[in-house]
């Protein structure tokens, strides 16, 4: 038997086993009064359902009643949980619980309409919040959850068998919470407020802020006519090579065959990059499908020819030829050119040929849609042909997984935002949820303010016992019913945290199932009783798919994500990460590896190198789900979720310490955004542009009907001055179906760092249907800028605008220029020069563009699509067209291939130019102008780059010429320039109360600093692309550390000299490396 044990810490009770069932668990079938027909009938019970928040008569009450009503609307909750902690808060706001006149003298400061005053442990919101509320909380805090006026032996007696705090767990992965005027109408922050609290360092560790970075003076060089390094008859100045993997890893779903465990299938979020397989059971992978995100994969029980999947923004897909080919099986009206995109979808085990699918009658499948919506049911007797609707669940909203009982396929299993629901005539009646637990908790007054679902992600039937299911719920943890869904047991025991996802049993044997959460894997040898933490060694824990070996139940694949986009937007991982991927276990979790060879980023889209910061470069992909960062140039990657980058546009950073980095994008809300802790969190500032509407853009009507919609593009800092920053946006002819509501193009500027923009177009022809692709501003006068428009996504382009005057007024300098323009370069010594890649060459100017002249000696006619020029050296360049890479090193007198070692496509015909297909009216893939179909090797601009040292270059590969092609990709490459130079950091670090600096001068790239105070070690990382050599020479105060010191990089001791400038040693990159600072 089972009895409810009340938990304080949550108010709600958790199911307790008092003594081992002495019969074995049997199938049972829900009972008449469990099974809904055509007049719904009640519910199962449910064992696991919230207590009433009535007062216990037992209890003590407090006499002193407080009578005054609190609530959202007349008290700040984020303010009250600064002095009670969220529990203590969650449970007088939104559960109705009695306040005493002590706490509420406490909160007074917090009453709406009054100014909040500053508390005593308030020094760091985020992170003294977090600790407030986990790991510094009295435990007498958590026993004091609803009704904390009940007497103290009753509350002992109550929990003196309570398992483990599962109020702490969920707050433990919580992340912070904005108030409502720090965020947007979709929920975005609006202001830096809102940013991850930083990693908590431990006891005695201290982090040093990186304060200033000095580049070597920029200067001319001995310039050359030509190529001066050969192998054989290729110049071999710039050798190349394939960079490491760009990993997103946004999986959705991991299949394993149950006929050939070496076939597998992997299912991303993602437009670009949407179905891998696998025949060598996870070692490599093949990208054999694109349509958009994924929502649910399944595989058939008897054919590994077969799979089918859902997607967000497409109908179904299936393949019958083991990926080789796909259809649309079911959400696709040819005649009318409709798509329903569906959810889940699964095959029934016992009748193969059974197939069910569901799709929201909405079409919405983003999923956490309450209060419910309809969802539909289909089904296809004939392995995934044809489709029949069987029925609609009304309640269902969103379905996550659906599940067909092993042992009776008659009944069918689904779980999503309305919880778990079952119905046993294909959908004609339902259940209804039968975790009423869920269900009140849905129907809090918080969960009802929030709109939250009593969602369940993870839905697994025990095979060979199916009166064993699973659910894994979002926010309230994992649910076993041993009596086929008649009644629920809450069993969290092993669990660190209660936001899971998916939930399986391995069929090869049933006492064995794996639940994947915010926080790791969790596996169980009991069937789900209890369960045991088996992260130990992924570089990244928040994970949703897991499959299991069919014939083996130690086997094990799991997929990162950092959001659950397509099924679960609310479930998101902010911050900057590392390891994500797709990893196996061969022995049950206790050792993991990577296996997702051939699963990258497909579509590198745009990237941009740190002006002064060296090997910092940021990429982003088409249609990904993430910005990508590399400290080390290219060799490791960090991923920086943001709304942003679902198609990026330009990277823009400011030259302060700690710098903001700025982002422009495609997807609607995320159109600017801008991060003030290295990308671990973003902030939009789409508003703010919004609010600087000139009235004549009002009067032309150009800003049409709408919440703002723009396209914004181009976007710079100035180098001399971080608080001026130019946008520019697009007039956006390529995609007529979206929702763009800014027609034309204009040019905003911000002079307080982005916290109000003013629309600055006077002289810009505002009017016209263009892209202000590229902003530059003079080195050391921000009030000198250049604004370069470009056909990309646009109908026209009309050259150069100028400003001298911090764009109170704008002025053509195309004189001698083709107005068809893809790129701009300045010359940082002399900013009187200026390049200009245009679709005819590429053009010069020596006096800031008050004439042109072309300069485009050595390259073939054509289009030059993107240019990069060496910060340290001016007179070097690169260059793109479609077909090679040239650089010159006379300041674009001459110019010269260096490709040895890209894989060039092999040449055609002459590739046409952007406006050549334009006004020709040729049949265009993917944007009007065809700047992504130049036909050849290079794709669009910002796809050339270069290191703020000049060592290092970038440039994305398209591997076909047909972007349309679903194998086709674009790969990044390198080419590294020795020896590197050596630049002069500066840290300063606060140690007891005094601020210590710390230079460092190094080839490498030096970051993450901090200094441990107990063993008197200086730690930082050193980054720099594999096999180059660096020199680092750290000079440290004597009051850090005296004497000799010696270093360990990686953990191992290096040789190193101690001297006046303080010590110095080498090392030979490997990409980043810790490196550790000690006295001997």
């Amino acid at each position: 038997m089972s009895i409810l044990a009340l938990s304080c810490a949550e108010s709600k009770p958790i199911a307790i086993e008092t003594q081992p069932k002495e019969q074995i668990e049997s199938i049972t079938e829900p009972t008449a009064t469990a099974q809904q027909s055509a007049d719904p009938t009640p519910r199962p019970t449910n064992t696991a359902s919230p207590v009433s928040n009535e007062i216990d008569p037992t209890d003590t009450v407090d006499q002193s009643e407080v009578t005054e009503e609190i609530s959202e609307s007349t008290y700040d909750p984020n303010c009250m949980i600064k002095v009670l902690g969220r529990p203590r808060t969650d449970d007088i706001v939104y559960f109705d619980a009695k306040i005493d006149q002590a706490e509420l003298m406490s909160i007074q400061h917090c009453k709406l309409g009054k100014p909040e005053i500053e508390n005593d442990f308030e020094e760091d919101r985020g992170r003294d919040d977090d600790r407030t509320r986990n790991e510094d909380r009295p435990e007498e805090d958590d026993d004091r959850r609803r009704n904390e006026d009940r007497s103290e032996d009753d509350d002992r007696r109550r929990n003196e068998d309570r398992p483990e705090d599962d109020d702490k767990r969920r707050y433990d992965d919580e992340e912070w919470e904005c108030s409502g005027d720090q965020k947007d109408e979709s929920g975005l922050p609006k202001t830096p407020d809102c940013n991850v609290p930083p990693v908590e360092l431990p006891n005695g560790v201290v982090a040093a802020d990186l304060t200033n970075v000095t580049l070597p003076v920029a200067k001319y060089e001995q310039p050359f006519d030509s190529c001066q390094i050969y192998e054989g008859e290729q110049c071999s100045e710039l050798k190349w090579e394939k960079v490491s993997d760009v990993q997103a890893g946004e999986f959705v779903e991991i299949k394993i065959s149950p006929v050939d465990s070496n076939i597998m299938y992997a299912g991303v979020d993602s437009n670009d990059m949407t179905m891998y397989r696998s025949t060598d059971a996870g070692a490599s992978w093949d990208l054999v499908h694109v349509t958009g995100h994924v929502g649910s994969l399944a595989l058939s029980p008897v054919d590994k020819d077969i799979a089918i999947y859902t997607n967000l923004e497409w109908s179904v897909q299936a393949t019958f030829d083991g990926g080789e080919s796909w259809e649309s099986v079911v959400g696709f009206t040819a005649d009318q050119g409709n798509v329903i995109p569906f959810t889940a979808i699964q095959f029934s085990s016992q009748q193969p040929n059974i197939v069910y699918a569901a799709a929201l009658q909405s079409g919405d499948t983003r999923g956490d849609i309450w209060p419910a919506e309809p969802s539909d049911l289909y089904k296809s007797i004939d392995s995934g042909k044809t489709w029949t609707k069987t029925g609609t669940c009304s309640t269902c909203s969103a379905i996550d997984a659906i599940v067909v009982m092993p042992d009776n396929p008659e009944v069918i299993w689904v779980a999503g935002d309305g919880g778990v629901q079952y119905t046993r005539d294909d959908g004609v009646t339902w259940s209804g949820n039968v975790i009423s637990y869920l269900e009140e908790v849905a129907n809090s007054k918080k969960n009802l303010n929030e709109n939250n679902p009593p969602k369940v992600m993870g839905l697994d039937i025990h095979q060979n016992n199916p009166n064993i299911i699973l659910a894994a719920s979002t926010n309230e943890g994992l649910f076993r019913s041993s009596d086929s869904g008649l009644t629920w047991e809450r069993i969290n025991n092993g669990l660190n945290s209660l936001k899971l996802h998916h939930v399986h049993f391995a069929p090869s044997n049933g006492n064995v199932a794996y639940v994947t959460s915010h926080d790791g894997i969790f596996r169980s040898n009991d069937s789900g009783k209890s369960w045991t933490d088996i992260s130990e060694g992924l570089a990244y824990k928040f994970l949703t798919p897991v499959a299991i070996d069919p014939t083996d139940e130690n086997i094990v694949f799991i997929g990162t994500a950092t959001e659950v986009y397509t099924t679960h937007p609310k479930h998101k991982n902010r911050g900057m990460h590392k390891g994500e991927g797709l990893y196996k276990s061969i022995d049950g979790g206790k050792t993991w590896y990577r296996s997702d060879k051939g699963i990258y980023e497909a579509k590198i889209a745009q990237m941009g190198n740190h002006p002064i910061v060296p090997f910092n470069l940021w990429v982003g992909g088409e249609s990904g789900r993430g910005n990508f960062f590399s400290p080390d140039a290219g060799d490791s990657w960090w991923f920086s979720p943001s709304i942003t980058s679902h198609y990026p546009m330009v990277y823009a950073f400011s030259y302060d310490f700690p710098y903001v980095i700025y982002t422009t994008g495609w997807l609607r809300t995320g159109e600017l955004t801008a991060s003030t802790d290295f990308g671990a969190s973003w902030y939009v500032l789409t508003h703010e542009i919004e609010s600087g509407l000139s009235e004549e853009t009002y009067n032309l009507g150009l800003r049409l009907e709408g919440a703002a919609d723009f396209h914004l593009h181009g976007v710079a800092v100035a180098p001399s001055n971080s608080d001026v920053i130019y946008v520019g946006s697009v007039h956006d002819s390529v995609y007529p179906d979206l929702t763009f509501n800014l027609d034309g193009a204009h040019i905003f500027k911000s002079s307080d760092g982005g916290k109000s923009f003013q629309e600055k177009s006077n002289g810009f022809p505002i009017e016209t249907k263009t892209s202000i692709n590229s902003i530059i501003v003079h080195p050391t006068n921000p009030d000198i800028a250049y604004a370069m428009t470009s056909l990309h996504e646009t109908t026209t382009a009309i050259g150069i605008y100028k400003t001298t005057n911090g764009a109170e007024s704008w002025f053509e300098i195309n004189d001698g220029l083709d107005e068809f323009t893809n790129d701009l370069q300045m010359d940082p010594i002399d900013p009187e020069i200026l390049y200009a890649a245009t679709e005819s060459g590429i053009y010069k100017s020596t006096n800031g563009g008050q004439k042109w002249d072309k300069s485009s000696t050595g390259i073939p006619k054509g289009a030059v699509i993107d240019m990069a020029i060496d910060p340290i050296n001016p007179n070097v360049l690169y260059a793109i067209t479609a077909d090679d890479i040239y650089r010159t090193q006379n300041a674009g007198k001459n110019w010269y291939s260096v490709n040895l070692g890209l894989p060039l496509l092999e040449p055609s015909s002459k590739p046409l130019s952007a406006q050549e297909k334009l006004f020709g009216k040729l049949l265009l893939d993917r944007t009007q102008t065809g700047h992504s179909e130049y036909g050849g090797t290079f794709a669009q601009d910002r796809t050339l780059e270069i290191d703020s040292t000049g060592k290092v270059i970038f440039v994305a590969v398209k591997t076909s010429r047909n972007d349309r092609d679903k194998n086709s990709e674009r790969l990044l490459y390198r080419a590294i320039l020795t020896p590197l130079i050596s630049l002069v950091y500066e840290f300063a670090i606060k140690v007891d109360g005094r601020v210590e600096s710390i230079e460092v001068t190094s080839q490498s790239h030096i970051f993450e600093m901090t200094f441990n105070t107990n063993s008197k070690e200086l730690s930082f990382m050193a980054g720099g692309p594999k096999g180059t050599n660096s020199s680092t020479t750290v000079s440290i105060p004597n009051t850090l550390l005296s004497g000799q010191l010696e270093v360990l990089v990686d953990g191992i001791r290096v040789p190193s000299s101690n001297g006046n400038d303080g010590v110095t040693f080498d090392l030979i990159h490997a990409g980043s490396s810790q490196v550790t600072i000690k006295a001997k």
